[in-house]
Protein backbone atom coordinates (compact mmCIF):
# COMPACT_ATOMS: atom_id res chain seq x y z
CA UNK A 1 0.00 0.00 0.00
CA UNK A 2 1.01 3.34 -1.24
CA UNK A 3 1.23 6.28 1.79
CA UNK A 4 0.17 9.79 0.44
CA UNK A 5 0.29 12.76 2.39
CA UNK A 6 -1.13 16.26 1.98
CA UNK A 7 -1.93 18.66 3.88
CA UNK A 8 -5.70 20.64 5.18
CA UNK A 9 -6.67 23.59 6.66
CA UNK A 10 -7.35 23.19 10.87
CA UNK A 11 -9.71 21.46 12.28
CA UNK A 12 -10.27 19.36 9.11
CA UNK A 13 -9.58 15.79 10.94
CA UNK A 14 -12.04 16.58 13.99
CA UNK A 15 -14.69 17.30 10.87
CA UNK A 16 -13.96 14.36 9.03
CA UNK A 17 -13.97 12.07 12.55
CA UNK A 18 -17.33 13.23 13.26
CA UNK A 19 -18.31 11.89 9.44
CA UNK A 20 -16.65 8.13 10.06
CA UNK A 21 -14.47 7.36 12.88
CA UNK A 22 -11.65 5.85 10.80
CA UNK A 23 -10.23 8.82 8.46
CA UNK A 24 -7.93 7.02 6.75
CA UNK A 25 -10.76 5.02 5.57
CA UNK A 26 -13.05 7.68 4.69
CA UNK A 27 -9.81 9.12 2.75
CA UNK A 28 -8.63 5.75 0.89
CA UNK A 29 -12.48 5.43 -0.35
CA UNK A 30 -13.16 8.59 -1.85
CA UNK A 31 -9.28 8.51 -3.10
CA UNK A 32 -10.51 5.35 -5.17
CA UNK A 33 -14.01 6.80 -6.00
CA UNK A 34 -11.81 9.94 -7.62
CA UNK A 35 -9.36 7.86 -9.10
CA UNK A 36 -11.90 5.17 -10.58
CA UNK A 37 -14.21 8.54 -12.20
CA UNK A 38 -16.87 7.42 -9.61
CA UNK A 39 -16.83 11.07 -7.69
CA UNK A 40 -20.10 13.14 -8.25
CA UNK A 41 -19.73 15.30 -11.30
CA UNK A 42 -22.31 17.78 -13.11
CA UNK A 43 -24.30 20.89 -12.35
CA UNK A 44 -25.73 21.51 -8.95
CA UNK A 45 -29.26 19.89 -10.06
CA UNK A 46 -27.95 16.99 -11.44
CA UNK A 47 -26.79 16.73 -7.67
CA UNK A 48 -30.20 18.02 -6.23
CA UNK A 49 -32.26 15.83 -8.95
CA UNK A 50 -34.06 13.52 -6.31
CA UNK A 51 -34.94 16.93 -4.15
CA UNK A 52 -36.89 17.92 -7.44
CA UNK A 53 -40.80 18.06 -6.70
CA UNK A 54 -40.76 16.33 -3.41
CA UNK A 55 -42.42 19.44 -2.33
CA UNK A 56 -46.27 20.48 -2.89
CA UNK A 57 -46.61 24.43 -2.92
CA UNK A 58 -49.99 24.49 -4.57
CA UNK A 59 -50.57 27.39 -6.63
CA UNK A 60 -47.60 29.29 -8.09
CA UNK A 61 -46.72 31.82 -5.25
CA UNK A 62 -45.40 34.52 -8.28
CA UNK A 63 -48.76 34.45 -10.15
CA UNK A 64 -51.53 34.57 -7.14
CA UNK A 65 -53.91 37.61 -7.25
CA UNK A 66 -52.51 38.63 -3.46
CA UNK A 67 -49.14 38.40 -4.67
CA UNK A 68 -49.45 40.28 -7.84
CA UNK A 69 -51.37 43.40 -6.02
CA UNK A 70 -48.67 44.40 -4.73
CA UNK A 71 -47.10 44.93 -8.27
CA UNK A 72 -49.92 46.28 -10.06
CA UNK A 73 -50.31 49.86 -10.70
CA UNK A 74 -52.82 52.05 -8.81
CA UNK A 75 -55.55 53.02 -10.89
CA UNK A 76 -56.26 57.13 -10.81
CA UNK A 77 -58.55 58.04 -8.78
Amino acid sequence: METIVFKVPDGTKAKLKRINRNVSELMREQAERLAEGKARRGSAHDKARHLCGIFNAGRSLSTGREYLKQYAKKSAD
